[in-house]
């Protein structure tokens, strides 16, 4: 088993997806700044000739949304925020999704990886064991499994890919958070 290697390029795309997971709240918004990562606006769409009475309300978008970021460091990426019950578009698939969670939120973005929170009614030992197996049925090598306390943390490695599971108990359920990224 190789050390495990901090993948730094993860840091800001999970703090960004914890703070739209809004507390565990089935909801999340994701409007203004979040932490030290605020969103750029994003290209202004191009004005339309007249107005429309029906489109007087705003309403959300359906899918993910793509967005601008700023990173403390003054980096500039776009990443895919989606919402409850979305997955990103181009989210991998030999990493292994939990049948019986529901995605709440999401984020990805090519320069940093992908992030879903997950909740599911199942024990986090149900969750973790599931985890330790479908790792390694879609080829990934376990380089971490650690259960301490109320939580526990899966590494794997893929090639240059490494994807984390940290999963939660919680009073009711059991919430995850899993990640995906290159090692750089």
């Amino acid at each position: 088993m190789s050390p495990i290697r901090p993948c730094r390029s993860l840091a800001p795309l999970v703090a960004v997806v914890l703070a739209l997971a809004c507390g565990g709240q089935d909801r999340c918004a994701a409007k203004g700044p979040i932490g030290p990562a605020a969103k750029l606006p994003a290209e202004a769409p191009a004005p339309a000739e007249e107005p429309d009475a029906a489109a007087a309300e705003p309403t959300e978008p359906s899918g993910p949304v793509v967005a601008r970021t700023l990173t403390p460091d003054g980096e500039v990426f776009e990443a895919e925020y989606g919402k409850a019950d979305q997955l990103p578009t181009d989210f991998p698939d030999d990493v292994p999704l939990y049948g019986n969670a529901r995605p709440l939120s999401s984020m990805a973005a090519p320069s940093r990886g992908t992030v879903v929170n997950l909740r599911s009614s199942d024990t986090p030992a149900q969750m973790f064991a599931w985890y330790q197996e479908q790792y390694v049925a879609q080829g990934w090598e376990i380089e971490q499994a650690k259960e301490e306390h109320a939580r526990s943390t899966l590494v794997a490695r893929k090639g240059n890919r490494v994807s984390s599971v940290v999963i939660l108990g919680v009073p009711g359920t059991t919430q995850a958070l899993l990640t995906v990224a290159e090692d750089r």
